[in-house]
């Protein structure tokens, strides 16, 4: 041992790429397990459709990201307006999407579906919570009272839908006025880029939101990559030699 350190000691290039390799592998994501709010194996696998899990009161993990959209579009009742709320969070090195839709009072009709992009190729896991006024600073979440009645998935699994229906007497639907529970999409995804919800019932609205993402490098990990380029050049000038 004490010949290798002293080794390294005097190759200060060879020292390098020892650390860099210990310290960037390290620094790798790697997607790992759903460890979501929901109950391992609740799916929805693509093509099939499943009953949400109740996830209120699990630690949502730790907030990365937050944004309010507003949707407005027309049926043929009239207009329906509102909003989506949709967070991220990291849950113990994994990512769960969260999702709270608000059917103004002055809305049209009923609300029946909210779908989530883009989900191709990530292990998805749906539930709720009804707890949504305890998540905490950084988003405006709150107790809602419409409940999912179905969670789904696309043949490809690139949409996660969550319909409020049926039954529809008495009402399940998001109606004028009212808030649904936090919708959750628990994945093993690791990293986070811009998607999109929709909002469905007579007609559809697209709004802004978040969706999984393979990601890219961190910015430490690309400093970690300079240095054993340097480290390299260094030990391809010593071995010319």
């Amino acid at each position: 041992m004490k010949t290798l350190t002293y080794f390294l000691v005097r190759k200060p290039a060879l020292l390098a790429l020892v650390v860099l390799l210990g310290l960037f592998s390290a620094g790798v994501t790697q997607a790992g397990t759903v460890d979501g709010c929901a109950a391992a194996g609740s799916g929805p696998l693509p093509g099939n459709t499943v009953f949400p899990i109740d996830c209120t009161g699990n630690g949502p993990g730790i907030l990365l990201a937050d944004m309010v959209s507003p949707f407005s579009y027309s049926t043929t009742a009239g207009t329906n307006t509102g909003t989506i709320e949709t967070a991220v969070y990291n849950n113990g090195g994994t990512l769960d999407f969260y999702y709270q839709i608000t059917n103004d009072a002055s809305s049209a009709t009923a609300l029946a579906r909210l779908t989530a992009t883009s989900f191709a190729g990530w292990v998805t896991q749906a539930g709720y919570r009804t707890d949504g006024g305890s998540l905490g600073a950084g988003t405006t979440f709150v107790n809602g009272t419409v409940v999912p009645i179905t969670a789904d998935s696309n043949v490809d699994g690139s949409v996660i839908g969550f319909s409020f229906y049926p039954p529809t007497t008495p009402p399940t639907e998001i109606v004028p006025g009212a808030i649904s529970y936090v919708l959750v999409i628990s994945t093993d995804a690791t990293a986070l880029t811009g998607g999109y919800a929709s909002i469905i019932d007579g007609g559809t609205e697209t709004v802004a939101a978040f969706q999984p993402s393979n990601g890219v490098p961190e910015p430490a990990s690309i400093g970690l990559l300079g240095i054993g380029l340097i480290a390299l050049a260094g030990l391809r000038r010593r071995f010319s030699r």
